[in-house]
């Protein structure tokens, strides 16, 4: 619940100014108002507790849109429920203990977990295939859609299925998740069960190159709230490079010469850093997506440059911070991403700044950067 508390406060800050608190305190009265008539307000029972913690999100969203509109109230609502049930994921995975894991054992080891803890326990489940090629399953009773029809909100349950967008794909990375053929197939669309389909991929990768890290660590609130502000559900990977890479160059300042690279949620808190930050946070993004990178430190001209290695569309395609020594700019080298072709750009002052290292610096940072097994 902290957690929730301060991802809450930190998106309304962000999107209300001075108007967040009275817009929070007015939720927070109005949600005893919304559940009063419902089952839900003397259920005693673990669903009925779950169920009230959604109630503040009913709340905050009707005063939202009285306020503004429903677009606006439902894409300020997907920037806190969608980290915030990311972070809640991944916090239960690696409850499990299954880090060592690949593949079919990891995804089973969560199913069989979500039928017991989390808002599993509170559907019905039925397996309809389950073989280390595909596993499917379809969810009944999905309580969020419960919830939120009885509060004439049905719409917003549908923010609960980008949580597995986001999640799945790095969480299980040999396998492609999706809802069969239609995100649609979901009982926040009207459906009578959700589906849930993963299929292992076809080209293996090193999950060195997808795993979080004390660096990359993705699955930090500030990543998650970041990933979710930048709105990349329906983008293709070639687009979310480009996406990635545009809003490190141009919000990330550099005004520090600093040796060690800081952790990518740190980095992204401070709004800047180094060369080498820059790096951490770009990759941090990409391996939130589910997209695999590495990275690599090379010495030029008596500095320290770093570049990042991304895998796209089967091959590597390189990616660093360049500078020639008077005026930083952001260099793509000449990669085409789906229809995004990205050269040298503009020269701009101090947008990346040149820098120096030790000897052993690339060695060590590169080891920190890839997965710690």
């Amino acid at each position: 619940m902290r957690r929730e508390t301060a991802v809450i406060t930190s998106v309304l800050k962000d999107e209300l100014g001075f108007l967040w608190l009275p817009v929070l305190i007015k939720s927070a009265l109005k949600k005893n108002r919304l559940l009063k008539d419902t089952k839900w307000s003397h259920d005693r029972s673990a669903e009925g507790k779950f169920a009230r913690r959604l109630s503040i999100l009913a709340a905050l969203y009707m005063i939202l849109k009285e306020r503004y509109d429903q677009g606006t109230a439902f894409r300020i609502l997907g920037r806190i429920i969608v980290p915030v049930g990311c972070c809640e994921q991944w916090q239960n995975l690696r409850g499990l203990n299954v880090g060592d894991r690949r593949g079919y054992e990891r995804l089973k080891a969560f199913y069989n977990f979500m039928g017991e803890g989390g808002s599993g326990q509170f559907v019905k489940r039925r397996l309809s295939s389950d073989t280390e090629g595909l596993v499917q399953y379809e969810v009944r009773e999905c309580l969020f859609a419960r919830f939120f029809k009885e509060m004439g909100m049905l719409e917003v349950a549908s923010l609960f299925c980008k949580i597995d967008r986001s999640f799945f794909p790095t969480a299980i990375p040999d396998y492609s998740f999706s809802r069969g053929d239609s995100w649609e197939n979901s009982a926040a669309y009207g459906k009578d069960h959700c589906v849930f389909r993963f299929e292992k991929m076809k080209e293996p990768f090193d999950e060195a190159y997808i795993g979080e890290t004390n660096l990359l660590n993705y699955t930090e609130p500030e990543i998650q709230l970041l990933y979710e502000q930048l709105d990349l559900s329906y983008k293709s990977d070639g687009e979310k490079i480009g996406q990635f890479y545009e809003y490190v160059k141009s919000q990330i300042r550099t005004d520090d010469l600093s040796k060690e690279p800081r952790p990518a949620s740190v980095v992204q808190k401070r709004g800047r850093g180094s060369n080498h930050d820059k790096t951490v946070l770009f990759m941090a993004l990409l391996r939130a997506s589910g997209i695999p990178c590495r990275a690599h430190f090379v010495e030029e001209g008596g500095r320290a440059e770093a570049f990042t290695e991304v895998m796209l569309n089967g091959r590597w395609l390189k990616v660093r911070w360049w500078t020639d020594g008077k005026k930083g700019s952001g260099v793509f080298d000449s990669v085409w991403l789906d229809d995004i072709s990205v050269e040298k750009s503009e020269k701009d002052s101090g947008d990346l700044g040149v820098f120096s290292a030790p000897e052993d610096f690339y060695n060590r940072a590169s080891g920190r950067l890839q997965s710690q097994r």
